[in-house]
């Protein structure tokens, strides 16, 4: 994989936590909570922001009219535009290919399952899970080595370029489905 697929990826598509000092004021305060978050609905997985600006990218659920997943483009993946007037749009080609865009490969054997990637980093696999009746579905990833029900990732940059973003930290934070207690893993790629 080129290294501009996983650095544009990891600009783009994971979260981070803000690291201004030490010791763990960072979590203490963390960047993403003065950043608005997207609404909930039916079909929300989890969403992504970076600290260049407020805006997210919001995993869904694609379903179709019956309310079943469409089994052949099974997420619906665009931009709430806070930074300007909060209003949807739809990535654009070269987000899609090469940095926000997800892998689907259904999981065989387990009908209604998928394992996904990101396009631009495929070495943190996630699966999308549906309920026994395939209508209400959750993305789990490994997260500080628990399975967990992914909520948000961040990305923290400081400077870099377009092409080349220089990633401080990437925090990715999800949901116990046992305990129901937050789990967060920090990494940088």
């Amino acid at each position: 994989m080129s290294t501009f697929r996983v650095v544009f990826l990891f600009l783009c598509s994971l979260l981070i936590q803000d690291t201004f000092a030490g010791d763990n004021a960072a979590s203490k305060n963390p960047l993403y909570s003065r950043y608005p978050a997207p609404p909930q609905n039916d079909r929300s997985l989890f969403f992504v922001q970076r600290s260049k600006n407020t805006n997210a990218i919001v995993y869904e659920t694609n379903v179709l009219p019956s309310g079943k997943i469409n089994t052949d483009d099974p997420l619906k993946i665009y931009w709430m535009q806070y930074a300007s007037d909060s209003s949807k749009e739809d990535l654009n080609y070269v987000q899609r290919r090469y940095a926000y865009g997800i892998q689907t490969t259904a999981v065989k054997g387990h009908p209604g399952q998928y394992m996904l990637n990101f396009v631009s980093y495929e070495k943190k696999k996630f699966f999308l899970i549906g309920d026994s009746e395939g209508k209400r579905y959750k993305a789990f990833m490994t997260i500080n080595g628990k399975m967990a029900e992914l909520k948000r990732i961040f990305i923290h940059l400081d400077g870099g370029t377009f092409w080349f973003p220089n990633i401080v930290d990437i925090e990715i934070v999800g949901k116990d489905p046992a305990s129901q207690q937050e789990v967060i893993e920090h990494f940088k790629p």
